[in-house]
Parts: C-alpha cells; structure tokens; sequence
C-alpha cells in the first residue's frame, strides 16, 4: 500500500477550528491521493468530532484519532509551563503510529497545492525532510555542530523507520528535561539537538515562513536563494503561520491570511469572527493591568474564606 499517503496532525481543543481550515486546503488541493490522517490530542468534544467528520467524509481520506494522556508529559510541562502540552504530542508519533515514514504538519498552517512530492522526497538515513529556521546561533546550548542547521518542526517529513530504530524520541525529551535553560522551543530545540544536522533541506515553498515577508529578511538571512524565496512567496504549497500574530487575529497582515478564511469558510467554523474581537476577549483587552490585578485578587481573597 506505498500509494497511501500519511499525514499527522497533533492538536488541542483550543485550536480545533484552524485544524479543521487546515484539513480542508489539504484534502481540496490533493483530490487526486489516498490519503491517511492521524490526529493526535488529549481528547476533543463530541461536538469537534462531528465538525472534523463532516470534512473528512467529503474527501478520498481515513482518519485516526489518538487519545493520549496528558500524564505522560507532566514532567515536561512542569519545566515549561508556558507551551501547550500539544507541542510535546509529535514526540509520541513513533509508538502510536506504526509507518516507514509520515508528513507531520501544525496546525496553522494551510496547504496551497499538491503535497506528493514533498511525500516521495527519499528519507535515506536522514531523520526529516524539512525547512532551515534562519538566525540560529545557539549550537553550544544545544550541544550541535557548529556546522549543523537548524530546522523549523511545523512541517516535517520523517523517517519514522530511523526514528524509532535509534530511539530518538527517548533521547529527545531527556535532553529536554536535562537542558531546560537551552529551550526556547521544547520539542524543536530537542529534535535538533539530537538530529545535530543529519536531516534533509527541502524547497522553502513547503513550509512558507511568515518572517520571510519582513521588509530587510533577505539582509539579514542568505540561508535561501532568492529563486528559492521568490517561488516560496508567489507559489507556496504548504502557508504556515509562524509568528504570534495570526490570520485569525483581526491585526494580521500576512498576505495570505484569506486563504486562512477561504477553508474555514468550507467547514462548520465558517461564521467565526476574530478571535480577538469575541466579546470576552475584548472585555479583557480594554480593562486596565491593574483593574485587573485587583480583580484577580478580589476573587482569590474571596475563595480562601
């Protein structure tokens, strides 16, 4: 069954609707493929399983959902308090999937095209096809090879065969709980930690960085050539959404922020409003810091009696 594509999605509740945009520019722009799709989180509501169902009916698909425990990353999310546990789920994907090789994919992204030669890119003894993150210089924190790159993990095309073979994920989330003051990405900075530049460099277009639009980028970085940039920003086939502000944020500017709402306009999130302009969070934006600090300890001095 090698003509079966396999993608993995790893998400929590919070961010169901861009999963759901996601699932659709997959399966709208790769008609042509069988594809199998896993999708790995600590659970959803009913209400999110019907909503991922009635896209994934539509299409030449079969999807997995896997449930995992939190408990497995206590530890972790101890250390980093400040990641959602779903940045740890990727780490999972050799004991609960069982394939030679996988496209695993964040879910803010959008798929603008045909994915299929990314999938058949040879993995040989390379850990992931992926996309060089620009501006790295910490390979003494991580421990890596001054001459190693560093790649981005929102996109990955990995030789599942190698990883579990070598047992990396074992030695990944270690070096993570042993080197907290080096993380700045838990599972990004302990993937390259221990891959050490033993991956493969695939055409940026894949995994369409939202810095490469920034005004001195191409001063700043050479690790793209500009034929490699042009195509990356006129023919993207995979649109992530790297920086903290999203197409869902009613401020963005990405320049493809409408494909974003282009798909979700295709699923049951197609009335969504901006996130940030849902009543509660403007509620939240307009009270002053202190306001709020004095609320917080309101309700605190109110619990204790």
């Amino acid at each position: 069954m090698n003509d079966i594509i396999n993608i993995v999605f790893a998400t929590d509740k919070n961010y169901i609707q861009h999963l759901c945009a996601a699932l659709v520019s997959l399966l709208e722009n790769n008609k042509d493929l069988s594809i199998d799709i896993y999708i790995i989180s600590s659970g959803m509501s009913k209400k999110s399983y019907r909503n991922i169902k009635e896209i994934t009916d539509n299409y030449n698909c079969r999807i997995k959902h896997i449930i995992i425990s939190d408990e497995l990353f206590a530890t972790l999310a101890v250390t980093h308090p400040y990641y959602p546990k779903g940045t740890y789920y990727r780490l999972l994907i050799p004991e609960l999937i069982d394939t030679e090789k996988i496209l695993y994919l964040d879910s803010d992204i959008i798929v603008n095209g045909s994915i299929k030669e990314l999938y058949d890119q040879d993995l040989g003894d390379y850990y992931v096809c992926a996309i060089e993150d620009p501006g790295f210089n910490r390979h003494d924190q991580l421990k890596m090879n001054i001459t190693s790159k560093y790649f981005n993990s929102g996109m990955m095309l990995i030789n599942l065969a190698l990883w579990k073979k070598s047992g990396l994920q074992k030695k990944v989330i270690d070096f993570i709980e042993k080197n907290p003051q080096s993380i700045w990405f838990p599972d990004q900075c302990g993937l390259n930690a221990i891959i050490n530049g033993q991956w493969k460099k695939v055409p940026l277009k894949y995994n369409q960085q939202s810095s490469i639009f920034s005004p001195s980028f191409e001063e700043k970085f050479d690790c793209f050539s500009k034929a490699e940039l042009y195509e990356a920003k006129k023919n993207p086939v995979i649109i992530h959404y790297t920086s903290g502000s999203k197409p869902w944020h009613s401020t963005n500017t990405h320049p493809y922020k409408y494909l974003y709402w282009k798909y979700l306009k295709m699923t049951r999130y197609r009335y969504a409003i901006y996130s940030d302009l849902m009543p509660l969070n403007l509620l939240k934006s307009i009270i002053p810091a202190d306001l709020k600090k004095q609320i917080k300890s309101f309700i605190k001095k109110l619990l204790h009696h």
